[in-house]
């Protein structure tokens, strides 16, 4: 499953160390938030992304986790493009971070 209309760093292939390390907050969270929920729904769009995974709305406690982690920092809206992931980075990674122009300029 992929949690749509979010996008979040990569921890799979992530382009430097910064992302790697934004991209297991993210996860740690998620798992956080699944840890400690009262009620969790699934709701299916009915479609699948390119890898075949079902794209769906995770419901925490009648929350969007998808917008909770957007709130928090971890996550940004997913928008198609090649240009996707540095909107991700920009958002998600401190310039002062040390790898952040390597990352950027890729």
């Amino acid at each position: 499953m992929r949690l749509l209309s979010i996008d979040t760093p990569e921890t799979y292939k992530p382009r430097c160390d910064a992302e790697l390390t934004k991209g297991r907050e993210a996860t740690a969270r998620l798992r956080e938030l699944v840890a400690n929920a009262q009620r969790i729904e699934v709701v299916d769009s009915g479609q699948a992304d390119k890898y075949d995974r079902r794209l769906v709305h995770l419901l925490i406690d009648g929350r969007d986790v998808g917008q909770t982690l957007m709130a928090e920092g971890l996550a940004v809206e997913w928008r198609p493009g090649p240009n996707a992931w540095r909107e991700r980075l920009r958002a998600a990674i401190s310039t002062y971070s040390p790898c952040f122009k390597a990352c950027n300029a890729a």
